[in-house]
C-alpha cells in the first residue's frame, strides 16, 4: 500500500511542503459494461488511492486492477485474465488537473477536471465534470463518464460482443481526509 501511495505522490509531483492535501484509499470506482437485456457486467473497487492538492488542483489516482469485485467470480476471472490482464498491468493510473478549482464550500459544484488516464499501457487524455464538495477537513468528489475499451487495447471476442458494451461506463466516489 505504502509503495502505490509513493506511485501517486510522485504523479501528482507534489514539491510543495506548503500545500494543502488531501487523501484517499477508499475511494469507490464501478463500472458498467453491461448491454440491455443480458446478463450485467458490473464491478466496484473500494480502495481506488487518490491525492489532491488543494492550493493547485492537480489530482492522481491509482487503481489496483484486481481488486474489482463482480457479483460472479467467473466475471472476475475473465476481467483479470482475459480483458485487463492484471498480472501484466496491475494497476490504471490518472493524473490530472481540477480547472478552475477554487470558491469551494459545502455545496458541491462542478468543476472540470482533464488529464491523462492509463489502462493496460496505453495513455489517453479524458476530460470530464465533477461535483466536489468540502466539508469539515474532508473533499468529497463525484464523477461519472465513459470509456471506449478499444482506445485502451481490450479487445472483446466475438462470442461475447454482443454482451459486453464498448463503451464503459464509470463512476466515481471519493471523500477525502486532509493530510498535513
Amino acid at each position: 500500500m505504502k509503495k502505490i501511495l509513493l506511485i501517486a505522490i510522485i504523479i501528482l509531483g507534489i514539491k510543495s511542503g506548503y500545500s494543502q492535501k488531501y487523501y484517499t484509499e477508499v475511494g469507490l470506482t464501478e463500472f458498467d459494461g453491461s448491454k440491455a437485456a443480458f446478463e450485467p457486467i458490473k464491478a466496484i473497487n473500494n480502495s481506488t488511492i487518490s491525492i489532491i492538492d488543494f492550493k493547485t488542483g492537480n489530482i492522481a489516482a491509482v487503481i489496483i486492477i484486481n481488486q474489482f469485485e463482480f457479483r460472479l467470480r467467473l466475471m472476475q476471472e475473465h476481467f483479470n485474465e482475459n480483458y485487463l490482464e492484471s498480472n501484466i498491468y496491475p494497476r490504471s493510473t490518472f493524473e490530472g488537473k481540477i480547472i478552475n478549482f477554487n470558491d469551494i464550500n459545502e455545496n458541491f459544484k462542478n468543476y472540470r477536471i482533464t488529464g491523462n488516464l492509463t489502462i493496460k499501457g496505453v495513455t489517453k487524455k479524458i476530460n470530464t465534470t465533477a461535483s466536489i464538495r468540502k466539508f469539515k477537513n474532508q473533499l468529497e468528489l463525484i464523477a461519472n463518464f465513459s470509456v471506449m475499451l478499444s482506445d485502451f487495447g481490450v479487445r472483446i471476442p466475438k462470442i461475447v460482443f454482443k454482451k459486453i458494451d464498448e463503451e464503459v461506463k464509470i463512476n466515481l466516489n471519493f471523500v477525502y481526509d486532509k493530510k498535513n
